[in-house]
C-alpha cells in the first residue's frame, strides 16, 4: 500500500480513469467534470495536477508519451502501472469494506447545538432541510434526464448519496418536530449534565 498521502479518494479517481486507458491530465479533468466525480471527490484548483505528480513519483502511473495539438502546450499522456492497478484495487476494497471515521461539520454542530436556543436551532435545521431537499431534487432531475440509459451500477454513488439525503431529511423532520412540540428538552449550556452528575 502506498504512503497515507496517496491513499485518498482523488488517487482512486485518477487511477480508475487511467485504468480505462492512457490519458493526459486535461482529459482526466474533463472526465471528472463530465462524470460528476467532483461531487464525490474533494478537488481544488491544481489538486488534480498535484495528485498526478505524486502518483508518477510513486510509480503508480507513468508518462507514456507527449502530444501537441497546434500551438497548444505539450501534454503528457499517463498510463496506470501494475502497482497502480493493485493500489486502486486495494483502495476500492478498503473503501467499500471498512467503515471510515468521518468528521462531518454537521455532526460537530449538533454536538454544540446547546449554544443556541431551541427556536434558533430549529430554524437552522429547517434551513438545512430545505437546502438538502433542493440538492436532492436537482440530482434526481439530473439522474432521470442524463442517466436513464446507463446501467445502475455506474450510478450507485449517486443513488447512495440520494438515500442519505432522504434519510437525513426524515431525521431533520423528526428532530425539528420534537423541538417544536417541546418533547426534546432543551438545556441551558451552563447546566449541561456532566459525567457523574445525577
Amino acid at each position: 500500500m502506498p504512503p497515507r498521502a496517496l491513499r485518498t479518494p482523488l488517487t482512486l479517481a485518477v487511477l480508475s480513469l487511467l485504468r480505462e486507458g492512457p490519458r493526459h491530465p486535461y482529459e482526466i479533468q474533463a472526465l471528472v467534470r463530465e462524470r460528476h466525480v467532483d461531487q464525490v471527490v474533494k478537488m481544488r484548483g491544481g489538486s488534480l495536477y498535484d495528485a498526478i505528480g505524486r502518483l508518477a513519483d510513486a510509480g503508480l502511473i507513468t508518462a507514456v508519451t507527449s502530444e501537441r495539438a497546434g500551438a497548444r502546450p505539450e501534454r503528457t499522456v499517463y498510463a496506470i502501472t501494475g502497482e497502480g492497478t493493485a493500489v486502486a484495487d486495494a483502495l476500492v476494497r478498503d473503501y467499500l469494506g471498512t467503515p471510515a471515521q468521518d468528521y462531518p461539520v454537521f455532526v460537530t454542530g449538533l454536538a454544540h447545538i446547546l449554544n443556541l436556543d431551541a427556536a434558533a436551532a430549529a430554524d437552522l435545521l429547517r434551513q438545512r432541510r430545505t437546502a438538502i431537499q433542493a440538492v436532492h431534487d436537482r440530482v434526481a432531475a439530473h439522474l432521470a434526464a442524463d442517466t436513464a440509459d446507463l446501467p445502475r451500477v455506474v450510478t450507485l454513488e449517486a443513488d447512495y448519496a440520494q438515500a442519505l439525503r432522504v434519510a437525513e431529511m426524515a431525521w431533520l423532520d423528526r428532530v425539528v418536530g420534537d423541538i417544536d412540540a417541546g418533547s426534546l428538552p432543551w438545556l441551558d449550556p451552563a447546566h449541561e449534565p456532566r459525567d457523574g452528575d445525577t
